[in-house]
């Protein structure tokens, strides 16, 4: 049984589960749903797949969306679609995500031209189909999407879909690497290193995978340690290049890393002076949430803490977690995704950081980004049914 949130959590205003014991304010959007309004269906279908307001489902997201696109909606067809595509609440299926997203596509917004190009290019080896995407790029680049105007660059650099073209592929990665995209940065950076549609230039090339490098891009870590291993345009240093190949190598999905603890903003820094921690400790052992979580923080922050401490920390934060603090929840799935003072679990991780965004904590958003993005289809659908399941027996322990 969840333990009883203390006073002084009620009066620090914490993220916890006394909203499942009030009226569902989704009830009025539910209703105008589930009786045929497809401007509702659209809206419950985003929630679902956001987790705004409910725990975050994508097979009950996908189920709105298929109302709604039966319905007419354009934004939900290409939605579902690509659910299928990535398997997400929905079986994989790339003959129905393209069915859809050619549906949402013929309305011409640049999103779904996009996304529809993205899937043909990725899952389509046919000369025709390739040509299709870079169709469909060439014409949301032309609509101000900036993503596109890079993957057009991409087929253009290298004769894929479309005639070879450097010139006309440095020309739009230009454009988008001056908006600071980073894909853009560190190919217009490669086209400078080969002299490919530009003159071949190794310094501006260092400018540019610096810049990308700065903000994390792996790929730009790992070029701008082949120019200092080979000193193209920058002074030689072995000890550099290395440093920048481990980087490199380190980086996610988009060169960013999870953080090893993550506050709460809305609360003052936790004591470290030793009257503080020994009240701390106190409050912690007397079941108070917020002392468990910000216990629980101080002992990560430092980074990856020795076993007995990993453990420790793991406790504090389950407590915590499983009495409503959303923080808490946060950080417990990420000593799940990493083992520390918990066996790895990946599933236990994604249902923890679902169940912390839909009991509000705002940071969980950008740890769902990067974490999801290392886990299979099965997995995220895996602990979202976990997490739909947690705050189901939550509601039923209030009531």
């Amino acid at each position: 049984m969840r333990a009883a949130v203390s006073a002084l959590a009620i009066a620090l205003a914490l993220s916890t589960l006394p909203a499942q014991a009030q009226t569902d304010p989704l009830a009025a959007m539910r209703t105008a749903a589930e009786t045929g309004d497809m401007a509702a269906q659209l809206a419950l279908a985003e929630r679902f797949e956001s987790g705004d307001g409910v725990v975050q489902n994508f097979a009950r997201a996908a189920h709105w969306y298929g109302l709604a696109a039966e319905a007419g909606s354009l934004q939900a067809a290409n939605r579902l679609g690509r659910l299928h595509h990535a398997g997400l609440g929905v079986p994989r299926d790339i003959p129905r995500a393209v069915a859809l997203l050619e549906r949402a596509a013929k309305g011409g917004a640049a999103e779904h031209l996009y996304d529809l190009a993205l899937v043909l290019e990725t899952t389509r080896t046919d000369d025709a189909s390739l040509a299709r995407a870079a169709e469909l790029y060439r014409r949301a680049a032309q609509a101000g999407h900036t993503d596109a105007a890079v993957s057009l660059a991409v087929l253009l650099q290298n004769g894929t879909g479309v005639a070879q073209d450097f010139e006309e592929a440095a020309q739009l990665y230009r454009q988008a690497a001056d908006q600071g995209h980073l894909r853009a940065l560190n190919n217009l950076g490669l086209l400078y290193v080969r002299g490919n549609g530009v003159a071949q230039d190794y310094e501006q090339a260092a400018a540019l995978f610096r810049a990308a490098a700065d903000q994390g891009l792996p790929q730009a870590l790992t070029n701008l340690g082949v120019l200092y291993e080979n000193g193209f345009g920058v002074p030689q240093s072995d000890d550099l290049a290395a440093l920048y190949y481990r980087r490199g190598g380190q980086g996610g999905t988009d060169g960013a890393q999870p953080p090893h603890a993550i506050y709460d903003p809305r609360l003052a820094p936790p004591p470290t002076d030793e009257a503080g921690l020994k009240a701390l400790d106190r409050a912690a052992r007397g079941g108070d949430p917020v002392a468990e979580f910000q216990l629980a923080y101080l002992i990560l922050q430092q980074g990856t803490p020795d076993p007995r401490n990993a453990i420790r920390a793991a406790s504090l934060l389950r407590r915590a977690a499983e009495a409503g603090h959303a923080p808490a929840m946060a950080n417990l799935a990420m000593l799940y995704f990493r083992g520390t003072g918990v066996p790895q679990d990946y599933v236990m991780g994604q249902m923890w950081l679902v169940l912390a965004g839909s009991s509000g904590f705002d940071g969980a958003t950008g740890l769902n980004a990067q974490w999801s993005a290392r886990m299979t289809a099965d997995q995220v659908n895996e602990a979202q049914k976990r997490a739909e399941a947690k705050w189901s027996d939550w509601r039923d322990a209030e009531n």
